[in-house]
């Protein structure tokens, strides 16, 4: 029986070596098979418990003598089948716990860091992590958010946060009919100000947000996720595209007229 085989799907050469002889010479004793395997009888023994409960191995003790018999490979199979479950889901809780392991660690250390999120309850507390900040926000909004929250009037909750608490945003925002707000009578009262684009113009499902040194990127799309730079260098040069992109678009053809769905 090929060893190799074995020790790659999981076994330690001591197990692969001593099923491959239990195979060739069942039923056979422990110290019989100790002297086969080169392995000191308290080994053996250790080793036969442990192919007994993987499965590789039976315990016949009907006689005086206490044999063993190796048992179907395909047993094998099951093991390994196990451990890839316990191996995915060993991935998807580590996944789910990075974002807390994260932030645990650098408000050890104190130092810039990158934070992830992920799902629904990841992007809602990055929301609260700008929302706590206080600081006054840089963004380009995706019209991918309504969609996510599933209504507008879930999504504008959200916002309002920010609206109460006196945070003001200045923002790039693709042109939508999504509601009959009076974007100009809301931005007004909000403190807010705003740079329009055609709804052609950026139809990404990712939003980008720079606040208090932060650059925020969110990520609305069938992989909901987000992360948190905390980077005053990366955030100003973001600050500065978002500028360039402003000045682009205001002197475009035809951008006195924006917003045009929004204004219906």
């Amino acid at each position: 029986m090929n060893t190799k085989i074995l020790v790659e799907a999981g076994l330690t050469d001591a197990q692969a070596n001593a099923y491959n002889y239990l195979a060739k010479h069942n039923p056979i004793s422990p110290p019989a098979l100790s002297i086969l395997i080169n392995e000191s009888r308290t080994n053996t023994y250790k080793v036969l418990e442990q192919l007994e409960q993987i499965g590789l191995a039976q315990i016949d003790a009907s006689d005086k003598k206490i044999k063993y018999w190796a048992k179907n490979p395909s047993s094998l199979l099951k093991v390994v089948k196990d451990k890839q479950e316990q191996a995915i889901l060993q991935v998807k809780k580590l996944e789910s716990s990075m974002p807390h392991l994260l932030n645990e660690f650098m408000e050890s250390n104190k130092q810039p860091g990158v934070r992830f999120y992920q799902g629904l309850t990841g992007i809602q507390s990055m929301y609260a992590e700008q929302l706590k900040s206080g600081e006054n926000i840089t963004m380009v909004r995706s019209l991918k958010d309504i969609s996510f929250f599933g209504s507008f009037d879930k999504m504008s909750s959200i916002r309002e946060k920010f609206n109460s608490s006196s945070i003001s945003r200045h923002m790039i925002t693709p042109d939508s009919n999504e509601s009959s707000v009076n974007w100009k009578d809301h931005d007004k009262k909000s403190g807010n100000t705003r740079t329009w684009l055609r709804a052609s113009d950026y139809t990404a499902s990712v939003e980008w947000s720079c606040y208090g040194g932060n650059l925020s990127i969110t990520s609305f799309g069938d992989e909901a996720v987000g992360l948190i730079i905390e980077s005053p260098q990366i955030a100003d040069a973001f600050i500065q595209l978002l500028k360039l992109a402003e000045k682009g678009s205001r002197l475009s053809e035809g951008y006195d007229s924006l917003p045009v769905l929004a204004s219906h």
